[in-house]
């Protein structure tokens, strides 16, 4: 399974795990799940340091046009972590969505978590129910 993501409604988190060589279609694959989950705001960790991928700059942009959506909602920040000698991917994305929410490029998960922490801030509505879609979390593997 090359990637996994994992929802936390609770923190309003994404986190994704991307193992080996990745498709094209693995990631858009990936990336409709995040827009059907309905996450754009939420804070997304990517974990692609042991992932990698032969994505053509247009491929990329594919992606982000996705992830874009229809949704006016307010997107938020992106913390890639990578290998520091394999950036493509996550430099790519990063170029491709400039003016788009915070996206960052790190070398371990807690210099991303960190980051993450103080790019994600949000509010609560006072009559938002957390006890039915904020308490539970979800887990998908998206394989090819």
């Amino acid at each position: 399974m090359p990637i996994h993501i994992a929802i936390s409604r609770l923190h309003r988190t994404v986190t994704m795990v991307a193992r080996g060589k990745l498709t094209a279609d693995e990631i858009e694959t990936a990336a409709r799940e995040l827009v059907n989950a309905r996450v754009p705001a939420f804070g997304k960790l990517i974990d692609i340091s042991i992932a990698n991928s032969d994505l053509t700059r247009d491929q990329i942009q594919r992606v982000a046009d996705i992830l874009r959506g229809q949704s006016g909602e307010a997107r938020g920040p992106v913390a890639f972590i990578v290998n520091p000698d394999h950036v493509d991917f996550g430099r790519t994305f990063a170029e491709v969505t400039q003016g788009d929410p915070q996206i960052g490029l790190f070398r371990s998960l807690h210099e991303a978590r960190t980051w993450l922490r103080h790019a994600t801030t949000f509010e609560v509505p006072a009559n938002h129910d957390h006890r039915h879609k904020g308490s539970q979390d979800v887990a998908r593997d998206i394989a090819a």
